[in-house]
């Protein structure tokens, strides 16, 4: 095939949106979820018991205004000027079969004719495109199936009876706050089937303030290269192999990763860690992607998929932060910011400033407990003293732990550094 434009795609789709507002992370694992959503279902990884590809879901997560349907949005304008087909209505389980038997296409190679339906499914807020109904009218429970892409996909609905879809590759790419992710996904379901397949990826703020995003001629270049080289990606086709190396890196992970409830104190969390081998390859193939045309998994894409991954983990506790057995969850995030704000603004905030905040949601012994478990997680400090503005003396607050709730990930990997 035709030589690469780039030296690396996603490390060039970063240097694209560097001079954006929203975290690296995010566009990080939009950049991830559109070269998946180019291969279109041609690219696969043989386990001999099943079949492996390198489709995404993915749900960007953080607070209002930490810019996640900017990142989204960006990378939808790369997908839709690719052509790729995409679902962005309010989804229903007759809306997705409708679209998806509308998707199905075909490949001609010799005598060889293939079928499948690729689809992007994409919303900028997670809340409205699921509804609060999302599972019990069967929705979840479809994108769930529709994950592991099956040969082909048969569902009834009132209006189409027996509807099979051919080969389904579905890419699912998503934000939302982590209230409404609670709204969407109660307590009892984060954990379980669909949300094991999720990756979530959370910021806590915007990376910084870009009044007007710079253009010209640099950043058409760089967008014409990345337009080039997905249009070749979108052309490989056939089975990844590992490399003799590859195949024992992996399979040293595998055999000494531990079990998921040894992972992750939190059980939230172990759901996605029992499939975390299934994520580290389906990222591998798209990395591997991103920097060569030849469909070898190398110890290389291996490690650089964990680093993400890893990078990815380290902000896995805030999403789920709001999803506690009772309110007391949310209200220790909340919290924690009122006393982050006032650090900031006077360097401490008082004990009756807090009552007057949260009255309407807690007794006054609630707010202690809630404002204990912080004090004992280290994440913020009591002084019994004198308040400048009012004179009485009380109990104030300062934050100790800046990172316990805002957690801005950690510096990117460094395969997708510039100067790597």
């Amino acid at each position: 095939m035709a030589k690469r434009h780039l030296q690396n795609w996603l490390r060039a789709y970063l240097e694209f949106t560097r001079e954006t507002e929203s975290p690296d992370a995010y566009h990080f694992w939009v950049g991830a979820s559109i070269i998946s959503a180019a291969t279109r279902r041609q690219i696969v990884l043989d386990m001999h018991q099943f079949s492996l590809y390198p489709n995404l879901y993915i749900i960007l997560v953080g607070p209002s205004g930490a810019r996640k349907s900017a990142a989204t949005s960006i990378g939808m304008r790369i997908v839709d000027e690719m052509g790729f087909k995409k679902f962005a209505d309010k989804i229903t389980g007759a809306a997705l079969i409708k679209d998806l038997s509308e998707a199905t296409i075909k490949f001609v190679e010799g005598n060889t004719v293939q079928l499948c339906s690729p689809m992007m499914i994409y919303s900028s807020e997670l809340g409205v495109f699921l509804g609060t109904d999302a599972y019990s009218s069967g929705v979840i429970a479809d994108l769930t199936d529709l994950y592991d892409c099956p040969s082909k996909w048969e569902k009834k609905t009132i209006v189409r009876e027996g509807e099979v879809i051919i080969a389904p590759y579905v890419n699912f790419l998503a934000a939302t706050t982590p209230q409404t992710l609670k709204d969407v996904l109660p307590v009892e379901a984060v954990g379980q089937g669909f949300t094991s397949r999720i990756m979530f990826v959370w910021a806590g703020s915007r990376r910084k303030r870009v009044p007007i995003p710079p253009w010209g001629s640099e950043y058409e270049m760089i967008k014409n290269s990345l337009l080039k080289d997905l249009e070749q990606i979108s052309k490989l086709r056939g089975s990844f192999q590992f490399s003799k190396e590859g195949l024992a890196y992996y399979t040293q992970f595998y055999m000494s990763h531990p079990e998921p409830e040894e992972e992750f104190e939190d059980e939230k969390l172990r759901g996605y860690a029992s499939r975390k081998d299934t994520h580290m390859l389906k990222l591998a193939m798209i990395l591997s992607l991103a920097d060569k045309d030849e469909l070898v998994l190398t110890v290389e894409d291996l490690q650089r998929s964990l680093d993400a991954i890893k990078w990815m983990e380290s902000g896995l506790p805030h999403v789920f932060a709001g999803h506690g057995s009772s309110n007391s969850s949310q209200d220790v995030v909340r919290i924690w910011k009122q006393v982050e704000a006032g650090s900031k603004a006077a360097g401490y905030i008082s004990h009756s400033e807090l009552v007057r905040r949260n009255y309407a949601n807690l007794s006054a012994v609630d707010l202690g407990k809630v404002l204990d478990t912080l004090r004992q997680g280290g994440a913020i400090d009591a002084l019994l003293a004198k308040d400048p503005r009012t004179g009485r003396y009380e109990n104030l607050y300062k934050v100790l732990d800046a990172q316990f709730i805002r957690n801005v990930l950690g510096s990117k990997p460094g395969h997708l550094r510039e100067d790597d």
